[in-house]
């Protein structure tokens, strides 16, 4: 048998391999996370039944759900602006090309620490120690921006063009010489569309902060599900779709426009200036609305000392239940990322102009994926434990759920994006719907989908470490609960168990899209 033979077979095998040990992980995923179609459809009538109590809406509570939004959207501004703060010298700290030595890792290793954490799990620590209320949703807010944003800066600062760096080195120049006449002007487009990526996303967080005490409508809304009074639950949905809708256009046109130059130009000047001033002037009167008491500030500094020393040593005794908890996370993440996947194929396509042809279908199906993008997970999570009970299916459901919103949309951006040629000659052989696709756009899209799936995979793990905090499995009712308890060891234990994973996934996550794209 010949070598070339050989390796065909070779490959094969590899393949066949690869795939038997995918197909191995999403049938265990699924057993793990409890996914049954029977319970969906068992709970299914109380779904509807929960959606039909929510009808009609009661705003008559609009005058506090009114300064909660403008507390949510607050938190959401304040939290990145500090976040952005901090992030920019970190970011050129962590970047290969303007730092170095120990202080290049040290700078690296904190950002990797501080974007491992989700948010609320800062919330739910930073209540300890602060109390109560929107300064601590900032806080919390402020320290994931930093640990994202700082990872993002130093990936531009990476990438930029080194001409002009040896052009203005030559003349001289060195350190902050160089940074502010050859790196900063070819990373501002992107800071600037990083940080309107991370505003839109820090003020969807901040609608669910308040379910552990952390500000904003998740306290309105939490307080509404646990009394059962669906139909002001139903006003406090609203709003959050509402804010996250119009925050996600906006941030999304102006991202457009400043990565293509336009913002501030001739033409957009004046609507472009207008627009920046409604928005320095709503975040200035936010303070207003979100006080913060200082004198608490100092006292929580100790308490958080108290805290942190409260959880040495960690408390490995149950060390086998975290283990098999944090596995159930990891199982919910897997199985929600499968099912986003598997709807989102078709939402996607369905969603793209260039190959569907009716402007009503692909309307409808960027209205879903929008309203799914808007809805957060925890959201998604307490409803969907109304309707299929408490547990791991409750998260992966909304995991599930939340991700066609993203996925959607990543994927009919991708195939709008594709060279025409190709659909246009596999079109002219006479070919149906179904082959242009397969012949035509997913040649083109797959590395990109491989990727935005190993992405998404790496946030649906996040998010699912922190589900149980509503009953949706996991290993976040434990995080919760020993915090309520008071058992800190027990705490840290969860803590560098949820940490551990994240990094991993996070690794492991970067690693396979090296290679797939």
């Amino acid at each position: 048998m010949s070598g070339s033979l050989i390796a065909i077979y070779a490959r094969r095998v590899k393949v066949f391999l690869l795939w038997s040990l995918f197909i191995i992980i999403i049938l265990l995923s699924f057993r793990v996370s409890n996914v049954d179609i029977k319970t969906l459809v068992e709970g299914f009538p109380y779904a509807v039944f929960l959606i039909g109590e929510m009808f009609p809406p009661d705003f008559s509570r609009w005058e506090k759900i009114l300064l909660l939004s403008i507390e949510t959207i607050a938190m959401g501004f304040w939290g990145t602006i500090l976040g952005m703060i901090i992030s920019f010298p970190l970011g050129f700290l962590s970047a290969k090309n303007t730092s170095g030595g120990i202080l290049y890792y040290i700078s690296k290793g904190l950002a990797s620490f501080l974007r491992s954490i989700p948010e609320i799990v800062y919330a739910l620590v930073l209540v300890i120690s602060f109390g109560f209320g929107a300064h601590v949703g900032v806080l919390a807010l402020s320290l994931s921006t930093i640990g994202l944003l700082s990872k993002f800066y130093a990936e531009a600062i990476e990438s930029i063009d080194k001409n002009p760096v040896e052009a203005i080195q030559a003349t001289g120049s060195h350190g902050l010489g160089v940074i502010r006449h050859a790196v900063l002007p070819q990373v501002f487009p992107l800071f600037m569309a990083y940080n309107l990526y991370q505003l839109d996303r820090n003020i969807r967080y901040a609608t669910v902060l308040g379910l552990v005490g952390a500000g904003g409508l998740g306290v309105e809304l939490f307080t509404q599900m646990r009394s059962f009074d669906y139909q002001q639950a139903a006003a406090v949905i609203i709003v959050i779709f509402a804010i996250i809708t119009i925050i996600d256009r906006v941030s999304a046109r102006l991202r457009k426009d400043i990565i293509d130059g336009k913002f501030m130009n001739k033409e957009n000047k004046y609507k472009d200036s207008l627009l920046m001033l409604i928005v320095s002037v709503i975040a200035i009167l936010s303070l207003y609305f979100m006080p913060v008491d200082f004198k608490q500030m100092a006292y929580g500094i100790p308490r958080t000392w108290e805290f942190l020393k409260g959880m040495f040593p960690p408390d490995f005794s149950g060390i086998a239940v975290y283990l098999k908890l944090m596995l159930e996370t990891v199982a919910m993440g897997i199985s929600g990322t499968f099912l986003a996947v598997a709807i989102s194929i078709p939402i996607g396509m369905l969603s793209a102009r260039n190959v569907i042809h009716a402007p009503l279908v692909y309307n409808i199906m960027k209205e879903i994926t929008n309203f799914l993008r808007a809805m957060p997970e925890l959201m998604l999570a307490l409803i969907f434990v109304v309707a299929v009970g408490l547990g791991p299916f409750a998260g992966v459901l909304a995991i599930a759920l939340s991700s066609v919103g993203f996925l959607g949309k990543f994927y009919a951006e991708a195939i709008e994006n594709v060279d025409p040629k190709p659909i246009e000659a596999v079109e002219a052989t006479g070919a149906r719907f179904t082959q242009r696709i397969l012949h035509a756009v997913f040649p083109q899209v797959i590395p990109l989908f491989n990727s935005y799936n190993l992405f998404l995979l790496d946030k649906s793990i996040r998010e699912a470490t922190v589900m149980g905090i509503v009953g949706a499995g996991g290993i976040g009712f434990n995080l919760v609960m020993s915090m309520r308890a008071f058992d800190y060891q027990e705490t840290a234990t969860l803590i560098l168990i949820i940490l551990s994973t994240i990094m991993l996934v996070d690794w492991l996550s970067s690693y396979l899209r090296k290679k797939v794209v």
